[in-house]
């Protein structure tokens, strides 16, 4: 719940709360104060009628009984009556003054009745102040309440709406809107400073990688030209050959590996952004022949399924190292004799291979350097390349794993 509905459903539930009980108080208290005023009326009616007086009274109207029974004191009582009205078929609203006076052996009953009438319009116009003024009231509160956090919160959606939109490549700054709220502009600070500590953290990092990769290719060359000098020596012995041999093979892994880092900066960096029209079935083909040695050397069945053709946009580069990479995994964590099969949908494409049952659990699957025991010798970063790509491109990929077939799906979402 938006924290603008919130304060809002809080000040209605608050105003509806007192104003209840406070038009209840206020009405209660007019028909009280009203009820006094009538009370004191009959009072000084009766004190007419004690004076035998009572062609005198012009605002009430007296009933006297005789009883026979006896009371010992005079003893009043005040409330509220409904008489028959003699002019229409309704009733009229009365105020009633009670008591009964002992003379001489009998018991005297006076009526003294005050008509309501004026009185009830008087507490109608009242209780209807009592509830107009205060709605109205209320109502004006809300809305200026709400336009002033309105305007408030502006700053803090504007705030948001940015930090949305922040990309840590990018050289322009947050740029947050002022505030006259002391808070928010607390935050915008904490915001802006937070902004310039990213980025400059990152841009260090960003330059110590890309160094440190490309610094590594050197050493590394050379390394590899020595080791291919010293085992053409004719001096060496088995042993050492197969020494000289074994560091050759080191060393060209530890180059992949330079490769492929340099290659995931690059993708963090988001280098790769000339996007095409591009044919997933075409780039399937083209790499298909390219790791046409593999397949056979493993001697695995490939069987492909063209349902409907799939066309996206993204980096023709990208799409072919998304493609190579998957086809690669599905060759090398193969058996001899094994299984890929390739279906291709409108906007899916599903590659499963058989192989050996999966050590990882899916969600880890993608991972950098995640190795399987089984294959010692990948590298471990294919499919952490298959995910980066897929993020940066907007593509879904799954894995799951159904006794020893190995299931990956991709759907397409910038098909065009």
């Amino acid at each position: 719940m938006k924290l603008l509905k919130k304060t809002g459903l809080n000040f209605i539930s608050a105003s509806i709360f007192f104003f209840l009980f406070g038009s209840l108080g206020g009405y209660y208290f007019i028909r009280y104060a009203v009820n006094k005023m009538f009370d004191n009326e009959l009072l000084e009616a009766q004190r007419v009628v004690e004076n035998s007086r009572i062609s005198d009274l012009s605002f009430a109207d007296v009933k006297i009984d005789t009883l026979q029974s006896k009371v010992e004191t005079i003893t009043y009582s005040f409330r509220d009556t409904v008489i028959k009205s003699q002019i229409n078929e309704g009733f009229d609203f009365y105020r009633k003054l009670e008591y009964f006076k002992p003379h001489n052996d009998q018991i005297i009953r006076y009526e003294v009745l005050r008509s309501t009438a004026p009185a009830d319009l008087m507490v109608m116009k009242f209780t209807l102040m009592l509830t107009v003024f205060p709605v109205l009231f209320f109502l004006i509160l809300y809305l200026v309440n709400r336009a002033s956090i309105k305007y408030s919160l502006s700053v803090f959606y504007d705030t948001i709406a940015k930090l949305r939109t922040f990309d840590v490549n990018k050289d322009n700054r947050l740029d947050l809107m002022p505030s006259d709220v002391d808070e928010f502009e607390q935050l915008n600070d904490v915001f802006n400073a937070m902004d310039r500590k990213i980025k400059e953290d990152y841009v260090r990092l960003k330059e110590y990688t890309e160094n440190t990769s490309h610094e590594l290719q050197t050493p590394l060359a050379i390394i590899t030209t020595k080791l291919d000098e010293l085992i053409q020596a004719d001096n060496l012995t088995e042993d050492q050959i197969k020494l000289v041999a074994g560091l050759i093979e080191t060393t060209n892994r530890l180059s992949k590996i330079n490769q492929a880092l340099i290659f995931l900066a690059k993708l963090d960096n988001r280098i790769f952004a000339n996007n095409e029209h591009v044919s997933i079935n075409q780039i399937i083909s083209v790499e298909l022949e390219n790791l046409q040695p593999m397949i056979e050397e493993s001697e695995l069945n490939i069987e492909r399924k063209d349902n409907e053709p799939i066309k996206v946009i993204m980096n023709r580069s990208l799409a072919h190292t998304l493609v190579q990479n998957i086809l690669k995994n599905a060759i090398r964590h193969n058996t001899e004799g094994g299984y890929i099969n390739i279906s291709i949908h409108a906007n899916r494409l599903i590659i499963a291979n058989s192989g050996l049952a999966s050590e990882f659990e899916p969600e880890k699957l993608f991972g950098r350097f995640k190795k399987n025991s089984q294959h010692p010798h990948s590298l471990g970063i294919g499919l952490s390349i298959v995910k980066r790509i897929c993020d940066i491109s907007g593509i879904s990929i799954s894995y799951q794993q159904k006794g020893s077939e190995h299931i990956f799906e991709l759907t397409f979402h910038q098909t065009s």
